[in-house]
């Protein structure tokens, strides 16, 4: 049976709801969310709830941030933080409601091992803070570093930019690849692959980025969402910078 792998939801609600739409569409039922429900957008609240269904929940760096201390966020991010947080502990709800909330924030692991499949947020060395990105490919000793804690395939996010790794160095996007990779045919190659954001796209395609998994094939898939009415719900909140609802606008 397939599974859905989100990451970097960015308490984005529009685009949320239409990539469970597509998963219901699909008969897929099972999701691992690879964090940062949270952070930048205006539904935090709304989006953690949907994501409560979650089998596994992975901790991002907005969660870390959240629960602890977000010390490398710029002051858009920050203000943003600082934003949520409020809305986490909001007065206008039952306390019973903000307890689920932030011990479902609780609950999220760094990294969670399945057989030879890894879930992490940034990368498995260092979970919430390490970005990886297609120009990595020519860094060797980071890229070998990462591999030598992988089994066999590991799905991250963080960087918003949906991409596959492989341990023999080359990379490709989802689009060279026909929109999908089977992992039978890599042989001993390890993978890395990067689901993309399904609420705060990188790439230069505004539109929802997941994954579906069947044990053997991973596919990509791109979901159009009303980002106006995100963009306008972010505008509409003084304490959002309007930087954060502009970039939806052209996926970046």
């Amino acid at each position: 049976m397939s599974i859905a792998i989100l990451a970097d939801i960015h308490a984005n609600i529009e685009a949320l709801t239409r990539v469970f739409e597509d998963m219901d569409q699909r008969g897929i039922t099972r999701i691992v969310c690879l964090g940062d429900v949270i952070g930048y957008g205006p539904d935090p609240r709304e989006c953690l709830k949907m994501c409560f269904a979650s089998e596994v929940a992975i901790m991002g760096n907005h969660e870390e941030a959240v629960m602890f201390y977000g010390e490398d966020f710029n002051p858009k991010a920050r203000a943003s933080l600082e934003w949520t947080k409020d809305q986490l502990n909001s007065t206008d709800y039952e306390r019973t409601e903000n307890y689920d909330l932030w011990n479902f924030l609780g609950t999220m692991q760094q990294v969670v091992e399945d057989d030879d499949v890894m879930y992490t947020h940034g990368s498995p060395r260092v979970p919430t803070r390490e970005y990886v990105v297609p120009a990595d490919s020519r860094n060797t000793e980071k890229m070998a570093g990462i591999f030598e804690l992988i089994k066999k395939v590991c799905f991250i996010g963080h960087s918003h930019i949906p991409h596959i790794y492989t341990s023999d160095m080359k990379h490709a996007s989802p689009e060279s690849l026909g929109g999908a990779i089977d992992l039978r045919k890599l042989g001993d190659r390890k993978v890395l692959i990067n689901t993309g954001s399904v609420g705060q796209p990188r790439d230069g395609d505004k539109r929802s980025s997941y994954v579906t998994f069947d044990g053997n094939i991973v596919r990509f898939h791109r979901i159009e969402y009303d980002v106006q009415t995100t963009v306008d719900k972010i505008y509409a909140e003084e304490r959002i910078p309007n930087f954060l609802a502009d970039r939806l606008l052209v996926g970046r």
